[in-house]
């Protein structure tokens, strides 16, 4: 008899850890979807937040992604765009600012997006290219700080190197603008605004552009 009292066990602990699971998914989408639309009506009001889904995925290095719907795009279907978070970004504390201000850099990307046509987004193929990503995601950094995001972006950049490996920190350290990057930026920006312009065409790849073209240490 002792069998089947352990199978009943184990299958009544995965359906418990599955529900906990699902509930841990749809609070993540639900959240995710909340601040998507308050920082969409805010700050990005030529995004039509109705056409945006929300879904998860898994991984240790990141919580938030965003991209055009592939289906639709070679389908020639009506576009529709995607946030992609991770739930475990919740479990390990997010702060809300840092929420609120990758959601806004997420959101640079699906503004992006909606401003070009399909032959012009097939031109993303190039962010395979290391130098190529670190541009189209810098591009998207700027654009959250020149709203106003730059310093929960800054926020969710030190929690983010809290909860990755060593391994991919440099990694991060090319592709996106740093804390201590995103400070002489947020300077730039109140003392020498016609930067973030120049900026935007063509983002500094490291601190020490930075540091040249704003004459800052």
């Amino acid at each position: 008899m002792k069998g089947p009292w352990v199978l009943l066990l184990v299958v009544a602990l995965a359906s418990t850890a599955s529900g906990q699971k699902s509930r841990a998914t749809v609070d993540a989408i639900q959240r995710t979807e909340a601040m998507a639309e308050e920082v969409g009506k805010l700050s990005y009001p030529e995004i039509k937040l109705e056409k945006i889904r929300v879904k998860t995925f898994l991984g240790e290095s990141g919580f938030f992604k965003a991209r055009f719907s592939v289906c639709r795009f070679l389908s020639f279907q009506r576009m529709r765009h995607l946030i992609f978070v991770n739930p475990s970004a919740f479990e390990r504390h997010l702060p809300e600012n840092a929420f609120r201000s990758i959601i806004a850099h997420e959101l640079s990307h699906i503004s992006y997006y909606t401003r070009k046509n399909r032959f012009q987004l097939i031109g993303l193929m190039r962010l395979t290219k290391p130098s190529a990503e670190a541009g189209f995601e810098r591009r998207a950094d700027l654009e959250a700080i020149s709203k106003g995001y730059g310093e929960g972006l800054k926020d969710y950049r030190e929690w983010l190197y809290a909860q990755i490996p060593d391994s991919e920190k440099m990694n991060k350290f090319k592709i996106y603008f740093t804390p201590a990057e995103i400070d002489l930026i947020l300077r730039a920006k109140n003392e020498k605004p016609h930067l973030i312009a120049k900026w935007r065409r063509e983002p500094p790849r490291n601190i020490d552009t930075i540091r040249k073209d704003t004459g800052y240490e």
